[in-house]
């Protein structure tokens, strides 16, 4: 009852969000309308009105009870709450014409750059995979990546599907369950690590905007202590007895439930620093991975035909920023927090907040196919489970 209740009120504080990001956008389109309602000439208003799509009702009632006289602007305030939030929600949502102006061919350019983004991930999956002995069979592997995506999709964060990416591909392998699991916690470990430094690195390459941005000079901050936090963890993991140094804490440690099964997962993480050349090509493609995941939402970017003050690099700033917060599972998939953001960050390079709310909206369905495509996997996955123990290579 209780998860039931937690996946409840994660679901509410998702819709809660994104209706207040939407109400927000189409409160400041209504009000750009209505502005100029009442600056253009009266002979003009009728023809204003077909052009904007008004009824004859919604421009008087713009004319007769919104009107500032001091400012020659419209203040829809005057209206009760309810006459507000209908005109709002009737007037406001020039998102539908944003979405309806983008180029298919670039839009499926962005979802083709998300297959490539998948296509590595299964290939650095399989390398960590190796490390443990567990020679799984790409369509397998393809398989069980999938499912976790399609989980992704709905689940906290945009890090929610590896709990089931870790339950499948340990149901996989019954000789080396934790051994399995540790594959996925490293294959995500090395994928945020990577995550945090691009962000820095492009954050150091744009020093002067980020020290004159409170938000992003506080992010900066907070992604390095991240980062060094993450490698100062790694090698306490990697040191053998450390537990032994402190007073009491190998006795805590082994209180915790399947003490043992933690023990192997990080005797497994630590057979990953004597292969240096696995850990240096799933960092290479793992930047391939984040590159062809922010040039998808560049591909939707065109295809809205948007244009930022400083072209791509206010992607290639941005895009890290926004990914590495919303990996952090505050909501489902991230929903809600991702749009805010978008609309805050580029809203500061020239694009309009409707145009960088459907720019989101429309990299996620980008992403949403192939967690769709998951679906499929999830419904025929089954059928091979009794097979499974067949793809491993069990080692001597």
């Amino acid at each position: 009852m209780k998860k039931k209740l937690g996946a409840l009120a994660r679901v509410l504080v998702s819709v809660g969000i994104l209706a207040y990001l939407f109400n927000s956008i189409f409160r400041d389109e209504a009000s750009r309308i209505a502005d100029r309602v009442v600056q253009a000439p009266q002979a003009a208003v009728p023809a204003l009105a077909r052009e904007l799509g008004l009824k004859t009702s919604q421009v008087e009632l713009i004319l007769t009870r919104c009107v500032d006289p001091q400012e020659k602007k419209a203040d829809l305030s005057k209206l009760d709450w309810r006459e507000r939030e209908r005109f709002i929600w009737n007037v406001g949502p020039e998102l539908g014409d944003v979405f309806r102006r983008v180029n298919l061919w670039w839009f499926a350019l962005g979802i083709a750059c998300m297959g490539l983004v998948c296509y590595f991930g299964i290939v650095r999956w399989q390398w960590i995979l190796r490390v443990q002995g567990l020679d799984i069979r790409f369509w397998r592997a393809t398989s069980i990546f999938f499912i976790g995506m399609f989980f992704n999709a709905f689940m906290l964060g945009s890090t929610g599907g590896d709990v089931i990416k870790a339950v499948y591909v340990a149901h996989e392998t019954h000789h080396k369950k934790a051994e399995a699991v540790a594959t996925v916690v490293v294959d995500r470990v090395i994928g945020l690590l990577v995550l945090f430094v691009i962000a820095l690195v492009m954050m150091a390459f744009n020093y002067a905007r980020v020290f004159d941005d409170v938000r992003l000079r506080s992010f900066a901050i907070i992604t390095l202590v991240v980062v060094v936090a993450t490698v100062g963890g790694t090698a306490l993991t990697f040191w053998r007895g450390f537990p032994d140094k402190f007073f009491g804490l190998r006795g805590w440690l082994q209180r915790l439930p399947k003490y043992d099964t933690l023990c192997r997962m990080v005797e497994a993480c630590r057979m990953y620093a004597s292969h240096p050349v696995v850990l240096g090509k799933t960092t290479l493609i793992t930047v391939g991975v984040h590159v062809f995941s922010m040039l998808s939402i560049v591909c939707v970017g065109k295809g809205l035909g948007i244009i930022t003050d400083n072209g791509m690099v206010d992607y290639f700033l941005y895009l890290p920023i926004i990914n590495s917060v919303t990996a952090i599972p505050i909501t489902i998939s991230g929903f809600g927090v991702r749009e805010g953001m978008y609309v805050k960050m580029f809203s500061q390079v020239g694009v309009a907040s409707s145009a960088a709310l459907a720019l989101s909206l429309l990299g996620y369905i980008a992403g949403l196919f192939w967690s769709l495509v998951g679906a499929i996997f999830y419904l025929t996955h089954r059928q091979e489970v009794v097979a499974a123990e067949q793809d491993v290579a069990v080692p001597e």
